[in-house]
């Protein structure tokens, strides 16, 4: 049985709506993001979309997870998937997708948030920085 999870933050990305998550880690983590949705939102073709979807299940399927959320399967994954994702997108994916500088842009400011919504308990400043540099060292479970 999957996990029943709520989205920590729902931003606009390209006029697509992209959830971002708690990550399954107890400690500090990185936003997590709704995997297809940040797809949709590079503008991507639906077939290299799936060809997208399907390596990453292939070679990082340990670092993604399917939780359930509005009782729907969501494949989500780590901040470091975006990030590659993204800069993929930034070097090769210029003449498929013309969008993929804003969706940096765009996902850089969702991330913020997402990351003021995961920290809203830690009531210092100080505390909060601390928490986020380690959530940046265990993203996903990658280090």
């Amino acid at each position: 049985m999957i996990e029943r999870v709520t989205p920590l933050h729902v931003a606009t990305i390209n006029g697509v709506s992209v959830r971002f998550f708690r990550g399954p880690a107890t400690g500090p983590d990185m936003p997590w993001h709704a995997h297809e949705e940040l797809l949709a939102a590079l503008a991507l073709p639906r077939d290299l979309r799936r060809v997208l979807k399907a390596a990453l299940l292939k070679c990082w399927k340990e670092a993604c997870h399917t939780v359930e959320v509005d009782g729907e399967p969501v494949l989500i994954a780590p901040h470091f998937v975006a990030q590659g994702l993204i800069g993929m997108a930034q070097e090769v994916g210029k003449s498929i997708t013309t969008t993929p500088d804003r969706v940096d842009r765009e996902y850089a400011s969702a991330g913020v948030a997402a990351m003021n919504a995961l920290t809203a308990h830690i009531p210092a400043a100080e505390d909060r920085f601390t928490w986020a540099m380690q959530a940046f060292h265990n993203q996903g479970g990658a280090s």
